[in-house]
């Protein structure tokens, strides 16, 4: 399959097939990727099934691509030794990579507390600067205290 025309600046969205070892994870990714029983029920399926869903990737310098959704995917892939994977590609600012990769992962069923809330934190993040607030505005009562202080006390 033809790869995503980088250099012509094409937005266009794309699947194709590509090397596991051209992918990188999203680097501030909150959820962790466990070998547990859903990992192994996630094997299973793609090894009767293949990948039903393609991971979503966007491109970064050098020719690689970051995962914005499907950590556990192309995990499962490796370990059963896929060399390939489909993938969206995708091109997505930082900010809007962010916005994709929390909301693909917030609907997961075994997902920590702490993972959920650095996930949040990340997103909320992003809204301010999208909304043009500033990080040290509060939006709470509580003097000196971030939302997310906050919530995890609680």
């Amino acid at each position: 399959m033809a790869e995503l025309n980088r250099q012509s600046g094409e937005n266009e969205e794309r699947i194709i097939e590509i090397e596991i070892e051209r992918l990188r994870p999203f680097k501030e990714h909150p959820f962790q990727v466990k070998d547990d029983k859903e990992m192994f029920l996630l094997q299973e399926s793609i090894e009767k099934y293949g990948i039903l869903n393609p991971l979503i990737v966007r491109p970064v310098p050098d020719g690689y691509y970051e995962i914005i959704s499907g950590h556990r995917r192309k995990h499962a892939a490796e370990k059963l030794g896929y060399r390939k994977v489909s993938v969206i590609i995708r091109v997505l600012s930082e900010d809007d990579s962010i916005l994709s990769m929390v909301d693909s992962n917030l609907h997961r069923e075994r997902i920590s507390y702490s993972e959920k809330a650095f996930a949040y934190k990340l997103k909320n993040d992003v809204l301010k600067r999208k909304s043009g607030r500033k990080k040290s505005q509060v939006d709470h009562k509580i003097p000196r205290k971030r939302s997310i202080d906050i919530i995890s006390e609680d």
